[in-house]
């Protein structure tokens, strides 16, 4: 007989872990032993790590850790620096571009989108 199956009724199938495709020899080995964890595979693949990032994937996350900061700090300052009217303005802050008056040639002010 068949059984109903939809989004919320859905079956895991777990195999052997898989370690990815093979790094060439002058990179470092992959770090951490894969493990299942059942809360994300009812989302995608239930199997997480083993983790590679490299010299690439190392300068991204600090690329976007300093993206983030410089973002967050610009909507703190906005507020005036303080934590309450930051958490509840937070849906409508943004980071708003400069004038057109100051065109392309000149380098406006940074409270003012520079």
């Amino acid at each position: 007989m068949a059984e109903y199956q939809n989004i919320f009724t859905q079956v895991q199938v777990r195999g052997p872990a898989e370690y990815g495709v093979p790094l060439p020899e002058e990179d470092e080995p992959r770090s951490g032993q894969p493990f299942f964890q059942y809360l994300v595979g009812k989302i995608g693949n239930a199997q997480i790590g083993p983790i590679y990032l490299g010299w690439l994937g190392v300068t991204s996350l600090i690329c976007g850790f300093i993206a983030i900061e410089i973002i967050g700090l610009n909507m703190w300052a906005s507020v005036n620096w303080d934590p309450v009217e930051f958490v509840r303005q937070l849906p409508w802050l943004a980071l708003e571009p400069p004038g057109p008056e100051y065109g392309l040639q000149v380098l406006p002010p940074l409270n003012e989108g520079g």
